[in-house]
């Protein structure tokens, strides 16, 4: 809990801390997986999800050896560093699945965990807000990329706020509010669309349930001070977000241009990319090299999609579709293996735990957002989204007192 909840709070403020925090914690769940495998089970069992987490990691890492791509090094470099911490995150999954009916958090302990998310979402926030106002430019959030880096914040705010309402019960509402408001300005400086978009939405389901389900006192102030918060942002931030509204508007502009042939643009360089990932994936169904599929890949662009060059400048590193990025190097099975994860990731907690929706704050983002990018190739998203599904898997183990349980919100 300690290890995870550390990697997770320093993932986008320092990567060192938390990739350290994380060999650190995969290595603690070897030697106890050795342990309880060859020990004390004596046998191994199969657990879904863990399973195919291990899957998506080992197949990457068997496509490597399969092939190669000496004019595109970088795309196997980003494929042999996320597939070995798919593996190692296999581990750790592996572990709490195995002792979920034996483990027990103490409810102190969840609350500290929840705390130190806070913190770190504060520092990331102002540090990058700072760096936004003094540059102008969009900020890429301790990441390769602003999109990348958006999306993973959207992961880490939406279960910053979780852990703050439900393990700080007589503090949520401020802690909460203090929390949208800050990713609200973190995400308005990287100027990404889907983020923007999908966190609105975030925002939209707090309130709503907040009015439904929180408790009574104090409803009426604190809908007051969003409300005064939106009216002085809109009245006197316009230049902070202006850039970001801009780039909203624009999508349909975008989709209209791309129908006028004239693709040079964000929504028509993905549309390009992922008809050419589908022509790549038909001419070799069970995989191939990044050089043959990109070579592919660039013909299709040339002959049927206008010389599309943002397209083109795209294509060395992937298609802005994960599963379609996958079936166009790893073929047939790569694909169904990352299509049954993200159905395992959308349904299998549910049967894992009852009334699990909140690990509907890791799958929907995480399928969301690998419809228009690839958060799978990344070399840092997937051992997040790992720590992320086992600390939801741990804190389904706390052990709420009897004098905090009544006050607890579902």
């Amino acid at each position: 809990m300690f290890f995870s909840s550390i990697s997770i709070a320093f993932f986008l403020y320092s990567g060192e801390v938390s990739r350290n925090a994380f060999y650190i914690l995969t290595y603690i769940s070897i030697i106890y997986f050795c342990y309880w495998v060859f020990k004390i089970d004596k046998k191994m069992h199969l657990y879904l999800l863990p399973t195919l987490v291990f899957l998506l990691g080992a197949s990457k890492l068997v496509w490597l050896l399969l092939t190669s791509s000496p004019e595109f090094p970088l795309v196997a470099h980003h494929y042999q560093i996320s597939g070995k911490r798919m593996v190692l995150g296999y581990f750790v999954l592996y572990c709490i699945q195995r002792n979920l009916s034996q483990w027990r958090i103490s409810f102190k302990a969840a609350s500290i965990a929840s705390y130190i998310l806070f913190v770190l979402l504060i520092m990331i926030s102002v540090t990058n807000a700072v760096l936004y106002l003094k540059t102008g430019e969009r900020v890429k959030v301790n990441s390769d990329a602003a999109t990348s880096g958006a999306y993973m914040f959207v992961l880490f705010s939406m279960l910053t706020i979780y852990c703050l309402r439900r393990f700080t019960p007589k503090l949520y509402r401020p802690l909460c509010l203090a929390a949208l408001i800050l990713s609200v300005i973190n995400l308005l400086a990287t100027e990404t669309r889907s983020a923007l978009l999908f966190y609105g939405l975030f925002i939209i389901f707090c309130l709503v349930h907040d009015l439904f389900y929180g408790k009574k006192a104090h409803k009426k102030l604190f809908a007051a001070i969003i409300l005064t918060t939106v009216a002085f942002a809109l009245f006197l931030a316009k230049p902070y977000y202006n850039p970001a509204l801009e780039r909203m508007d624009a999508i349909q502009q975008e989709v209209t241009l791309y129908t006028q042939g004239q693709n040079n643009s964000s929504v028509g360089a993905r549309l390009s990319l992922w008809k050419s990932a589908w022509y790549s994936f038909k001419h070799h169904p069970l995989g191939q090299s990044v050089d043959s599929r990109n070579a592919l890949a660039t013909r299709y662009i040339v002959q049927h999609e206008n010389s599309n060059q943002e397209a083109l400048n795209n294509i060395q590193f992937h298609t802005h579709n994960d599963l379609l990025d996958t079936l166009s190097l790893q073929g047939i099975f790569g694909g169904i293996i990352m299509l049954a994860f993200f159905i395992a990731l959308l349904l299998w907690p549910f049967k894992m735990f009852p009334g699990s929706q909140a690990f509907l704050l890791l799958s929907l983002p995480v399928v969301f957002f690998s419809q228009g990018d690839c958060q799978f190739y990344n070399r840092e998203s997937p051992y997040l989204m790992i720590l992320v599904l086992g600390f939801l898997m741990m804190l389904r183990l706390v052990d709420v007192p009897k004098s905090r349980a009544e006050t607890l919100p579902d």
